[in-house]
């Protein structure tokens, strides 16, 4: 693999699982609670987890930089802070990297505007290099069959774009998405498996590929949905994969599939039409000790968003319960407005609105 200072900083560092650390939000859903966040990154702590992606969503950019100042002070060192670049206007990833950068952040993820409808590869080339020039922080590309990019390559991923993005000092890795082809996934590896590190989504290749490649972390994604602090699945799982004992990570693997079954088949529709089930995701956060909460209603309509009923919340318990990992006991309505505000008093009547949850 060839050396430069980031990329060896990401080979002694960049191992384990990364969490994706959400936002949380006052009572009107106006303003972002500080003492949320808070509790989030001390809770990644706790999970083992080796970073926290600062993954907001419906945010505007000021509030997105607010997210990265507390989550930065917060960690204190104790947990890399990643700032996530990917963002509709260039302009924005741009002015969100360099404040990441100021204020502390460790590394940071891009992608290609999936709106974008490029006439090129070389214009696909241009526009991510021009963000990871941008800073010195080391890069996380996203390997995901973008619909954008179809019109140019069949997957969507233009393998000699990011060929050429690897030989790049500061882009250390790259994460796979949950859905991606396996033989999109192989020929990822074989053309830069010798120059930036792998993070699947899909646990299923995990073991496979580590046999060949530079597989050592995963991440960035509802990795609550496997473990608790307590019984630190996941993160055994990929210690297991480090150490190449490969056999001992399956055992585990094969305790955290009815889990992983679940979680696997409820993002799926959603992340082929570029979404999330935001609500699920922070119940999942909150079900072993996390902050929780609402997201703030997304842009797109009810129709497409994912709404966290009454059948979601039994089916992610006992997801749960199968694995041996027991949930919190509160009651549902601190998930609703949040661990940190339910302390303070705050009740589900206090709220402005309910978007995504129904009782």
């Amino acid at each position: 693999m060839p050396t430069s200072e980031q990329k060896q900083w990401a080979r002694e560092n960049y191992q384990g699982v990364e969490d994706s650390l959400k936002t949380a939000f006052s009572p009107d859903f106006e303003e972002l609670d500080e003492d949320g966040i808070r509790h989030d990154v001390r809770q990644s702590i706790k999970h083992g987890f080796f970073a926290a992606m600062c993954s907001s969503t419906d945010t505007t950019l000021e509030e997105k930089k607010k997210f990265l100042e507390i989550a930065c002070d917060e960690s204190r060192g104790r947990i890399l802070v990643g700032v996530n670049a990917a963002l509709s206007k260039i302009e924005d990833c741009l002015e969100l990297l360099a404040h990441g950068e100021k204020v502390g952040c460790t590394h940071a993820f891009v992608e290609y505007p999936r709106q974008l409808r490029p006439g090129s590869e070389e214009e696909v080339y241009r526009y991510l290099r021009r963000l990871v020039d941008a800073t010195r922080l080391p890069i996380i590309l996203y390997g995901y069959h973008c619909p954008a990019l179809r019109q140019l390559h069949s997957s969507g991923i233009l393998l000699d774009v990011f060929d050429r993005l690897a030989d790049v000092p500061n882009v250390v890795g790259m994460k796979m998405t949950q859905p991606i082809n396996v033989g999109s996934a192989f020929e990822l590896c074989e053309r830069l498996g010798d120059r930036i590190l792998f993070g699947p989504a899909n646990l299923e290749l995990v073991p496979i590929l580590a046999k060949n490649y530079h597989v050592q972390w995963v991440g960035q994604w509802v990795v609550e949905s496997l473990q608790s602090p307590e019984k630190p699945y996941l993160v055994e799982f990929m210690d297991l994969i480090n150490k190449g004992k490969l056999d001992e990570a399956m055992t585990v693997y094969w305790l955290m599939t009815p889990a992983y079954k679940y979680v696997h088949n409820l993002q799926e529709s959603f992340l082929s039409k570029g979404s999330h089930p935001w609500a699920h995701i922070n119940y999942y956060h909150w079900c072993v000790g996390g902050n929780g909460g609402l997201p703030r209603a997304p842009a797109q309509s009810s129709e497409e968003a994912a709404i966290l009923d009454e059948a979601g919340r039994k089916g992610i318990r006992d997801c749960y319960k199968k694995i041996g990992i027991a949930t919190v006991e509160e009651p549902e309505e601190e998930f609703v407005v949040c661990k940190a505000n339910y302390a303070k008093g705050i009740r589900a009547h206090n709220l402005t609105r309910t978007p995504l949850y129904r009782q």
